[in-house]
């Protein structure tokens, strides 16, 4: 539920409860892992999903009751009813063959322990909950922030991954809206304050404004960070690409054309920077792209592929199960 956070803890701000339904237990092909979650607020409005569309009606209405009576339940799809399976219930099944097992509960302005988690989610602090969810004497679902008994199902949420993007120019703009939406924390350098302003990146969760060698030298870069280079500025790209391949950035991206791109090669020889097949350049995926908005989704689509080692082919022409995941119940 923490990919809700941000929603979840609007509605629950105003002293109104949420009822949050998340996958616990995910078998075979699904089209979501263990951990996401879709929550239906007051007046019924739904946000996020488990399945994509192949559970979310029966959810709903169960949903509905779970905010009514605040007893938790725990649903299973996907699973045959038989009479050697007691616990199995007739529901829908999962269009993709998978299984899933979701708990369906009421969380409340005072479940102090879920929002306080929620609360750091939304700050892109690391977190986790755990919830041991255990039957009480009439066999419901009991719902418990503590793990200290019965069934526990954890749920972590990491720090906001960062993406640095250099260059306050139109694409930018758009690459940070893409950015931002998968969730990266989105950081946008340049030395123009003309052009870096808060509003033409009303996405950008920070702009820093100076020349970027200085300014990136003063940040951090881990294998989690994404660089985009997107300046075309021959005055300092090459030093920010040496910088961003130095620090082993997870990925880093260059936009130009196949000239520019040697035309950098050559000045990174120069320069002796290590790694230089990592760099992506001409950057994106060949999608067709020419508009900026079709540009960031051909760079965030490559930086996906980068970060999940996915090739990028088209998934009709690729072979296996769609959904590889980890059971993340205990």
């Amino acid at each position: 539920m923490f990919e809700l956070a941000d929603r979840l803890l609007a509605v629950l701000d105003t002293g109104a409860p949420v009822v949050v339904a998340t996958a616990v237990d995910v078998e075979g092909s699904a089209p979501n892992g263990t951990g996401t979650s879709m929550a239906v607020l007051p007046g019924g409005q739904v946000v996020g999903t488990i399945s994509g569309g192949c559970v979310e009606g029966a959810l709903f209405t169960v949903a509905e009751d779970v905010l009514a009576t605040g007893t938790a339940v725990l649903e299973r799809f996907g699973f045959d009813a038989s009479p050697d399976d007691p616990d199995a219930v007739w529901a829908p099944a999962l269009r993709c063959g998978g299984r899933v097992e979701v708990l369906v509960h009421r969380v409340g302005p005072n479940d102090t322990a879920v929002v306080d988690a929620l609360r750091r989610a939304a700050a892109g602090t690391p977190t986790s909950l755990g919830l041991s969810l255990a039957p009480d004497t009439l066999g419901q679902v009991v719902v418990r922030p503590d793990g200290c008994a019965g069934r526990v199902y954890t749920e972590h949420a990491g720090g906001r991954a960062r993406c640095l993007v250099v260059g306050a120019v139109e694409f930018a703009v758009a690459v940070t809206n893409a950015a931002a939406v998968l969730g990266y924390a989105v950081s946008v350098y340049d030395p123009r304050p003309v052009f870096l302003t808060p509003e033409r990146f009303p996405a950008a969760h920070d702009l820093v404004l100076g020349w970027p060698p200085r300014t990136l030298a003063d940040t951090v870069i881990d294998p989690s960070t994404v660089v985009v280079v997107l300046s075309h500025d021959d005055r300092f790209d090459a030093e920010v690409i040496d910088l961003a391949l130095r620090r082993g950035a997870g990925y880093v991206g260059a936009m130009g054309s196949r000239a520019t791109h040697a035309r950098r090669l050559d000045a990174l020889g120069a320069l002796g920077t290590p790694d230089v097949e990592r760099l992506r350049s001409p950057i994106g995926l060949d999608i067709g792209a020419t508009t900026p908005a079709e540009i960031a989704v051909s760079v965030m689509a490559e930086v996906i592929a980068v970060r999940s080692g996915a090739t990028g082919r088209p998934l009709a022409r690729t072979e296996g199960p769609l959904h590889r995941r980890p059971l993340a119940v205990g």
